[in-house]
């Protein structure tokens, strides 16, 4: 040993040695300092993670805020081991905090929590500048925005509709909820044919220029229901009677409640149809004032009728009587060569007996009847022709004669 000592090519490459194993400690060293790890450079990786969901720390109950962005972007930089992890698992935080912040426009950093310290990150954005209002909450109705009415079935209309729940809450700053103006829940009619039922209408806010606004609505969706109503068109009653009544009674009037009913129907249908018949009232079985539940008919190729019943009131009082004097009796169809004399009655007129109420025969007038005979088929020399006789149809009437002798030449 003392002799390698002594041999200078010993000494020379013992202290070559030495020298490399300082070298090698000193880089290695300096590796671990500042990579955390005492893996080479060629081991570290650098990853992206988009979409990363932003959290908000503050008081919620109090202020509301505008300016902060749901997503971020984190990108690590580090050993692949711990980058592939924090990726797979996406345990850790990223966060604002506003708690001790007072209301106004503050910029403020992207902080993180959880992400291992041997990593180095990175966030885009940095900071945000956000704006805290203090919250304001109001209820309001909801309206219904129907939206392409054009579109509907043609004739088809949209009914009454019905929301539930009426009103919705509002929230947001006092700033954003002093500007509402509308609610609405928004509904689509385009090829509407059929009642609509919509369980989730969203709800929309808007300012008085129409601009949607950015508020927090509780419930966001609602209930609509709005009957669609076929074509339609709006016709009377024409109510007929039958029979007579008792001995006595005349009718002083007779009127449907209502007075007019809804048809439905393909329209080139409707057009035809002005007045609905076939509502006939059985005038032997009325003793007295009365009012008939009454079905009204469906017209022909209508789909129906709304309502499908009237109330039909019957009102009548004790018969009165009045005379009409000298009714003058005309000739009809008589030839141009021909002359007819009256041999009875002389006077050539009738008197009437008018039957009715008293309010009808106070209205009463000679002028409103017409008293004749028809001379068309008589044969010359005497004859016997019935006599005719139109007037009001409210009144009932007997003549002093039926019948008129005539001479015809």
């Amino acid at each position: 040993m003392d002799r390698w000592l002594k041999n200078p090519w010993f000494i020379r490459v013992l202290a070559l040695i030495l020298a490399l194993l300082l070298y090698a400690s000193v880089n290695l060293d300096e590796t671990t300092t500042e990579t955390g790890s005492i893996l080479p450079e060629g081991n570290k990786e650098l990853t992206s993670m988009n979409n990363i969901p932003l959290q908000v720390y503050m008081n919620d109950e109090k202020y509301v805020i505008e300016g902060v962005p749901q997503n971020v972007t984190v990108t690590v930089e580090g050993p692949n081991s711990e980058v592939t992890k924090t990726v797979r698992q996406k345990n850790f935080d990223v966060y604002v905090d506003l708690e001790n912040l007072e209301p106004g426009t503050h910029t403020v950093p992207i902080e993180h929590r959880g992400i291992s310290n041997q990593l180095s990150v990175y966030m885009q954005p940095e900071e945000v500048e956000v704006t805290i209002e203090e919250k304001s909450q109001a209820s309001f109705n909801v309206d219904i925005d129907f939206v392409n009415r054009g579109s509907m079935e043609e004739g088809f209309e949209v009914g009454d509709p019905k929301v539930e729940p009426a009103n919705v809450q509002v929230t947001g700053s006092k700033t954003e909820v002093a500007k509402v103006s509308l609610v609405k829940a928004i509904v689509n009619l385009s090829g509407a044919s059929e009642d609509i039922s919509i369980k989730d209408a969203p709800v929309k806010v808007y300012d008085q220029q129409g601009n949607e606004l950015n508020v927090f609505v509780e419930p966001n969706t609602v209930q609509v229901d709005a009957p669609i109503v076929p074509p339609s068109t709006e016709v009377s009653l024409d109510i007929q009677t039958k029979g007579d009544l008792p001995e006595g009674l005349s009718i002083e009037s007779i009127t449907a409640n209502p007075e007019k009913v809804n048809v439905f129907g393909p329209s080139d249908t409707l057009g035809d149809i002005s007045v609905i018949d076939g509502i006939t009232v059985d005038l032997s079985t009325i003793s007295e004032d009365t009012t008939l539940d009454v079905d009204v008919p469906v017209p022909e190729n209508a789909t129906k009728v709304e309502p499908g019943s009237v109330k039909v009131k019957v009102d009548v009082e004790e018969t009165a009587e009045k005379t009409v004097n000298d009714v003058n009796l005309e000739v009809r169809n008589l030839s141009e060569n021909q002359n007819i004399t009256f041999l009875d009655p002389e006077s050539k007129s009738v008197n009437l007996t008018i039957q009715g109420t008293k309010q009808e025969l106070e209205a009463i007038e000679k002028d409103q009847f017409e008293a004749y005979v028809n001379a068309e088929d008589a044969e010359a020399e005497e004859a016997e022709l019935p006599i005719e006789v139109k007037g009001p149809d409210n009144v009932k009437w007997n003549m002093s004669t039926e019948k008129a002798r005539v001479r015809i030449e």
